[in-house]
């Protein structure tokens, strides 16, 4: 490019024009123009002939997920792989599939290692479980996932569980009966677990930032082996409860239900309600919930006041009356409201009294709402969550009963 630029300024262009050579200097620019850009060019030929770290797919095995248990043997970590391979896939139309062992004294060591049994190096960008035994999370977890989130090449999006199971790696023996990739099924059941809402969807990230965050807690579902009449299926039902970095304990799928209500997470589920003699009868299908957390000071004492409406749909009715008046669809909903609360209640004083544990972000929420006096509770947070009053509300509206508002009636 040439710049008209001079010592000598504006009187160099105006002699410029006057010699009657502006032309020559447009083409002059035009030509130095592209000889730049051809110059530019073949610097950059390098850099576009491909990926800096470029290395092809076939030289890594690609980790589908992860167990971590504790060796029985000698007592170090065991760490089960599940790998992937996509050769021949475009002839059998599903990818195969391998486990492999091998422990050590660190995570990085073994993971390393692991070269020795597959022959490549591990790859990580499609893994989708972690899963933990029992032993290791309450022993402490910091130790087996601070690998994973300080290496470059793993995944922040992974899916953690922790196996009620005796080992954690059992759950991969599975694929061995139903021939597919056992981590892929335990991603897909998270997806869709907003469902069903008996356990809780928790990503590495997450897992992490409640670790390092005062005031919160961390959560994991629990998975097991599911069996009934002679067949073995995985099942996601539960919370593991952690307190700093080790397990302390767990909810039940029906309990977690609750605890997802207390934090506003729920997004869809089932709830079972009795009729007047207390026999299960109808089926509300919750469409939307949301729940208001409000920190407040009663009388001198610290409450959390919990505010939960959710709006549901009559899914079943298991009896021939039905419901048809104004009277019996407010009874439902409010037998409906007061198991609702009752059940929520509980699940909070278990986790205040016999966990001590506040996985409801309810520090947090005082950290947010009244900074100045969590200055004074932080420091002994888990003392005054225990002691902390719960003032809970629900309200259960029954938009609609599905396809019709009328029971079944048996016939004469």
């Amino acid at each position: 490019m040439v710049v008209y630029a001079s010592t000598s300024g504006d009187d160099w262009g105006a002699q410029y024009e006057e010699n009657g050579i502006e032309e020559q200097g447009k083409t002059t620019m035009t030509t130095g123009r592209r000889w730049l850009l051809f110059m530019m060019s073949l610097f950059m030929l390098p850099s576009l002939s491909g990926c800096w770290n470029y290395s092809e797919v076939e030289e890594k095995s690609i980790v589908a997920g992860v167990a971590i248990d504790k060796n029985e043997q000698d007592g170090k970590l065991l760490l089960t792989a599940e790998l992937f391979d996509t050769k021949g896939q475009m002839q059998q139309n599903q990818a195969s599939f391998k486990i492999v062992s091998l422990s050590g004294g660190t995570m990085f060591e073994i993971v390393r290692n692991m070269i020795s049994l597959t022959g490549k190096k591990l790859f990580w960008s499609h893994a989708k479980a972690i899963i933990l035994s029992e032993e290791i999370a309450r022993e402490g977890i910091i130790k087996v996932i601070d690998w994973y989130s300080r290496d470059t090449e793993t995944r922040s999006d992974v899916y953690v569980f922790v196996s009620t199971e005796k080992n954690a790696r059992s759950l991969f023996n599975l694929n061995s009966v139903s021939e597919s990739i056992m981590s892929f099924e335990l991603a897909q059941m998270m997806r869709d677990e907003h469902h069903v809402s008996t356990a809780p969807v928790v990503e590495i990230w997450d897992f992490i930032d409640k670790l390092e965050t005062s005031g919160k807690y961390a959560i994991a579902p629990l998975i097991y082996i599911y069996e009934k009449a002679g067949q073995k299926n995985e099942r996601v039902y539960g919370t593991a409860i952690f307190v700093k970095d080790k397990m302390v304990g767990k909810l039940s799928g029906e309990e977690s239900r609750y605890l997802l209500f207390a934090t506003n997470k729920v997004t869809g589920g089932v709830l079972a309600v009795d009729n007047e003699a207390g026999v299960p009868t109808y089926s509300l299908e919750v469409l939307t919930s949301r729940t208001e957390l409000k920190p407040r000071w009663v009388n001198g004492r610290l409450q959390m006041k919990i505010h939960i409406v959710s709006h549901t749909n009559l899914d079943e009715v298991m009896t021939a009356e039905g419901f048809s008046t104004l009277e019996n669809k407010k009874a439902i909903q409010k037998r409906a409201q007061d198991e609702l609360q009752k059940n929520i209640v509980s699940v909070i004083h278990k986790l205040q009294h016999e966990y001590h544990a506040d996985i409801f972000g309810y520090g947090e929420i005082i950290h947010q709402n009244m900074p100045r006096a969590w200055k004074k509770l932080k420091k002994d947070w888990e003392e005054t969550f225990v002691d902390m009053d719960i003032d809970v509300t629900c309200k259960i509206i029954i938009d609609s009963s599905a396809k019709t508002s009328r029971s079944i009636k048996r016939g004469d």
